[in-house]
């Protein structure tokens, strides 16, 4: 039987435009990890959050779907105003999980996708790994007050390392 893994990345899909703002290595990671996942014999589902008119299932490469989260308005917005939105965003991948099938492992990307896997965990049992990419403390320490990140993203990673698998 075939294992299946999620690949969580709530603001950088790999179908991204790359060198655009919020669209560069996070995107070709997420989407470089979901090919060779796949093409050692996993099927990936990669969930990202949907910011136009594509479809819901995107069949991007053999073995891996791109799957568009309805997560806030159906348009581009910046990554630092998306944690509104993260408990649509997992009330839609438990929904789909519950409908579709569990996996095996969920490996988040980024601390608010990271939020999302912790959920899941929480509501159905998932392992979750977490692939942080920046960490708040160490942007806050270097941005200053240009970070536009939300204070309470220092609680939420300690959180999710606490819980991640």
């Amino acid at each position: 039987m075939t294992k299946r893994i999620a690949l969580i990345s709530e603001h950088a899909t790999p179908l991204g435009i790359f060198g655009g703002v919020d669209s560069g290595g996070q995107n070709v990671y997420v989407g470089q990890l979901a090919k060779h996942l796949a093409a050692i014999g996993y099927d990936v589902d990669v969930f990202t959050r949907r910011d136009g008119d594509l479809p819901e299932v995107v069949e991007w490469q053999y073995g891996v779907r791109v799957i568009h989260v309805p997560a806030g308005p159906p348009r581009s917005l910046p990554k630092e105003a998306l944690l509104p939105y993260m408990g649509e965003f997992t009330a839609f991948v438990l929904d789909w999980c519950r409908a579709q099938g569990s996996y095996d492992l969920i490996h988040a990307n980024f601390w608010m996708s990271a939020l999302v896997a912790a959920e899941i965990k929480r509501a159905i049992g998932t392992p979750f790994v977490v692939t942080f990419h920046a960490l708040g403390r160490v942007r806050r320490l270097h941005q200053g007050s240009a970070d536009q990140f939300p204070d309470e993203r220092f609680a939420i990673e300690d959180r999710v390392v606490r819980e991640a698998d």
